[in-house]
């Protein structure tokens, strides 16, 4: 065989070598491609059950705070409104998809965030127009709280 038969053969060999790399590497990029789709699907899955978790101990939260109230005890409301306040203040940094509850989550942060305040200065009122207003807007914090808990485990299952 000549050299010049050589160099055409190893041309084919070469070419042919170059199209199996190529071929190798785009199933390569596909199946990379197939596994990024599913660590991301699998991310968002993990990041709803933890909304969804958080959203179920914000709940309990709620009743907690709405609780020590109704119970009169108020260095333990003072504390479960705080706690709440935090963790509430906390899932405005989460995307919340609705402006209106964006608006409504606000409301509600600055609505315990006051009853704190007050707890702190005044205690629990013992008249009954003011606790009566007082026990009420818990009431209406710990029902936000829960439908923002049940929204929650609601994207969870999808």
């Amino acid at each position: 065989m000549t050299a010049s038969a050589w160099n055409w053969i190893l041309a084919i060999v070469g070419t042919l070598a170059s199209i199996a790399g190529v071929v190798f590497s785009w199933k390569a990029w596909v199946q990379a491609s197939g596994a990024k789709k599913a660590a991301e699907e699998a991310r968002n899955a993990v990041r709803r059950r933890e909304a969804a978790y958080e959203g179920s101990r914000l709940a309990r939260d709620a009743k907690d705070f709405l609780e020590s109230v109704q119970q009169n005890r108020g260095e333990v409301a003072i504390a479960a409104s705080n706690n709440l306040a935090h963790a509430l203040s906390m899932i405005r940094s989460w995307r919340i998809e609705h402006p209106a509850d964006s608006d409504k989550l606000k409301t509600c942060v600055r609505d315990i965030e006051g009853i704190a305040i007050k707890l702190t200065v005044e205690g629990i009122p013992t008249d009954g127009p003011r606790l009566e207003v007082l026990l009420g807007t818990c009431h209406e914090i710990h029902r936000y709280v829960c439908d923002m808990a049940s929204k929650l485990e609601h994207l969870s299952e999808e």
